[in-house]
């Protein structure tokens, strides 16, 4: 059975930004940021689509996740110059679509009492990625190139909460707004 739409994510993240690495400014992270729809498999074995959204204003950080069953139905579409960025997460909300506890379960909310239809608190449930929720300011990059549209934070599956990361992830966000 495909669902339509699994749901979507807001992380309203508290910013503050380190200067130490040059090229990548405060000012170039301001706006809207997506990602290309990326395969993800189902724990049932069917794949699924996560397209990833993040939005920077002055003081806040932003990110949504949306996760499809079928591509066509999600958007068509030491690391030099980046910016150290601190981030506390404020709150995580989730909200699905549709009744399909085994899609949950694939990206890491199954054990989050998901109504359909309604905003849950994930904060304390989320048990994995995308939704890598942390207790601590989360130490990150930030990489702004291609001339202000692309968007990468860092990578490397390094534990956020003790150290920063020295690469970039694979995941790239491209300007939207």
């Amino acid at each position: 059975m495909k669902h339509s739409l699994l749901g979507v994510i807001l992380c309203a993240l508290s910013l503050s930004a380190g200067l130490a690495m040059a090229d990548t400014t405060p000012a170039d992270v301001m706006g809207t940021w997506q990602t290309e729809a990326k395969e993800q498999p189902a724990a049932d074995g069917s794949m699924t689509y996560m397209t990833m959204s993040t939005t920077f204003t002055e003081d806040k950080q932003g990110l949504l996740v949306s996760v499809y069953a079928d591509p066509e139905q999600g958007p068509a579409e030491g690391v030099d110059g980046a910016m150290a960025i601190n981030l506390t997460n404020d709150y995580s909300l989730a909200t699905i679509f549709v009744d399909a506890p085994d899609l949950w379960a694939s990206v890491s909310l199954a054990e989050c009492p998901m109504t359909v239809g309604e905003a849950v608190d994930i904060t304390t449930c989320a048990n994995g990625p995308p939704f890598t929720v942390t207790n601590c300011i989360d130490k990150d990059i930030v990489l702004v190139d291609e001339g202000g549209q692309r968007l990468r934070y860092g990578g490397g599956g390094v534990d956020r909460c003790v150290e920063r990361p020295v690469q970039l992830s694979t995941d790239v966000f491209m300007r939207v707004e």
